[in-house]
């Protein structure tokens, strides 16, 4: 029997979402009682979107709606995503966003990973660890060089060669306490809407040109990670605010963008908190401008922002004690292609330099060997190279070198770099330079 248009069509479609929903549960949770015959790792397709919802819901402790199977079909191209069928059935996914990540003037080809996820009844049966290596596999062959992750597990990627290579620091503070010691120049902050992301894309490109983290954005990154948030209280995804600051001459200088949430209440008044998602300035005015726009909000109890390790922010209030300062990590990072990875960074040394080190990577064993870095002319050329390396290192320790997160010396000094040859160090430092410290405000 026919369904035709109309209301009547989309709860009937709702409805076989949640009778898949439900069955996958039943399956999942071992009620079924079904011995497992076979397992698969491959690329989901379209036909198995709704139970990769089931699955990285119910991995994250929250529910499968069809709202969210919708939003999948929308947003994640099935091919994106690897999955462990067990009879048939999902039980683990990993997906992979392609992206581009920015160092020293350049851009590298960047797989935003995550979720990973596994429903309970087949954890620890080593499906997350075969999904990983084939999302590297996957990643190899389309150009992705680099890696990237958000975990509160940082030992379970660690085995498979994702490090911390990023930092920031976030800044709490009362806005009614905060008084800044300098003032400015004259302009303008002006309210922009979604349909203005283009001009907040212009800017943010102007200040990631030469920045070390920032990925490329696309609009419906723009649209649906940078101008909407997720709401606790409702369940679903609410529009932040955006504004623009503009010089006295009517040029766009800056951005910011955020939005209020309620923190639990303490007395009768319930406190607020003002949550700032991206802060981008091209000027000092800008900074400044912008800074003061985010303490007029003076009813808030908090305000938070998370910035770069190298932001004076403290040092430009009266009171810098008034200011809050918590470190914090950015993504795990992974070299995917060390031949790609290391061709495609723009060289930001003093001087050429040249060495050999040897890179150990079970994980992804086309790294695994010893590579010739030659470094000059604002490139590095990379080769494969027999016999014994100036240096020595495990594939989790390449990445932060990479990123500058980690100095050469600092990493030889704890152990996680075997050195050789004394003398290559600053040449390594060299090789590695970047002209900011690694930093991104997106979440992935």
């Amino acid at each position: 029997m026919s369904q035709e248009p109309g209301d009547g069509g989309q709860k009937s479609e709702v409805a076989c979402t949640e009778c898949a929903l439900r069955s996958f549960d039943r399956w999942a949770s071992g009620s079924d009682n079904r011995f497992a015959m076979s397992v698969e790792y491959r690329p989901l397709t379209a036909d198995d979107l709704e139970q990769a919802v089931f699955v990285e819901s119910t991995a994250f402790y929250n529910r499968p709606t069809p709202e969210r199977v919708q939003q999948t079909r929308e947003f994640f191209p099935p091919e994106w995503t690897v999955g462990a069928f067990v009879d048939g059935r999902l039980v683990a996914d990993v997906r992979t966003i392609p992206m581009a990540r920015r160092i020293n003037g350049g851009a590298t080809g960047f797989g935003a990973v995550g979720p990973v996820a596994c429903v309970a009844a087949h954890r620890r049966q080593g499906h997350v660890g075969r999904l990983l290596r084939l999302a590297l596999e996957r990643m190899r062959e389309q150009g992705m060089a680099l890696s990237g992750l958000f975990t509160p597990h940082d030992a379970l990627y660690a085995r498979f060669g994702w490090e911390r290579a990023e930092a920031k620091k976030q800044y709490q503070m009362r806005p009614s306490d905060i008084r800044l010691r300098i003032k400015g120049g004259p302009g303008t902050v002006e309210a922009v809407g979604p349909d203005d992301w283009r001009r907040l894309d212009a800017l943010y490109r102007s200040y990631s040109e030469r920045r070390n983290g920032p990925i490329h954005r696309a609009e419906v990154w723009w649209r649906q990670s940078v101008l909407m948030h997720w709401e606790a209280a409702t369940g679903g995804r609410a529009p932040s605010d955006a504004y623009v600051w503009q010089s006295g001459t009517g040029v766009d200088e800056g951005y910011t963008v955020y939005h209020a949430q309620p923190l639990p209440r303490t007395a009768r008044f319930v406190p607020w908190e003002v949550d700032v998602r991206d802060f981008v300035t091209l000027s000092s005015d800008a900074y400044l401008g912008l800074w003061r726009h985010l303490l007029t909000h003076d009813i808030a109890t908090r305000l938070s922002n998370h910035m770069p390790l190298d932001d004076p922010f403290p040092d430009l209030v009266e009171d810098p004690r008034k200011v809050e300062v918590v470190r914090n990590e950015g993504p795990m990072i992974r070299i995917v292609d060390v031949e790609r990875a290391l061709g495609m960074r723009p060289y930001a040394g003093a001087r050429p330099v040249s060495f050999t080190m040897r890179v150990t990577d079970a994980t992804a064993p086309w790294n695994d060997g010893v590579w010739r870095i030659e470094a000059g002319e604002g490139m590095l050329r990379v080769a494969r190279q027999d016999g014994e390396a100036d240096l020595e290192m495990g594939a989790g320790t390449l990445a932060p070198l990479y990123t500058g997160y980690m100095r050469p010396d600092v990493a030889a000094g704890v152990g996680l770099l075997k050195v050789n040859r004394a003398e290559v160090i600053e040449e390594m430092s060299q090789a590695f330079a970047v002209t900011y410290p690694p930093f991104s405000n997106d979440w992935y």
